[in-house]
């Protein structure tokens, strides 16, 4: 009898980008994006895909609604600590599409604000410093708390 194929943190990642518009919320809200308003101007989508995603976002942990003014009450949204992780995705997903995909005369420049250069961010090894790639790495499926102990 076959076994069901296992979900792993890749599928279950691409899933949540795929709600609605939460890969261009997102990508926004890495830029310092908060409001509602300046997500709805910027991205020209209807408030009702926008709020659905937004509210999506929150309820996967992504985004944090905080209130920022009463009478009436209006909130932005912030993105948590688990959203500012997937920053290396959309790095990730920037260079595939721009080695890939690109052509269109349209490109996104990232500058470091540390060193005020152009640059290209690179996927490093977290043990030795050198850049990846995916002809470096092997990997095998394995239950959570077993994974969590081969890498310490």
């Amino acid at each position: 009898m076959p076994q069901a194929p296992t979900i792993t943190s890749v599928q279950r990642t691409g899933s949540l980008l795929q709600q609605g518009a939460a890969s261009l919320v997102l990508r926004e809200a890495f830029f310092r994006v908060r409001r509602f308003d300046d997500f709805q101007r910027v991205l020209e989508i209807s408030r009702s895909v926008l709020a659905r995603t937004l509210k999506a976002l929150v309820a996967d942990g992504i985004l944090e609604r905080r209130l920022y003014q009463s009478r009436p009450d209006r909130y932005e949204y912030v993105l948590t600590p688990a959203g500012r992780a997937l920053y290396p995705v959309f790095l990730a997903m920037k260079d595939w599409g721009d080695t890939w995909l690109g052509g269109d005369g349209t490109d996104v420049v990232l500058t470091h604000r540390t060193c005020g250069n152009i640059c290209r961010p690179a996927m490093r090894c977290d043990r030795c410093g050198e850049v990846i790639s995916a002809t470096d790495m092997t990997y095998e499926v394995r239950e959570r708390g077993e994974a969590d102990a081969a890498a310490t």
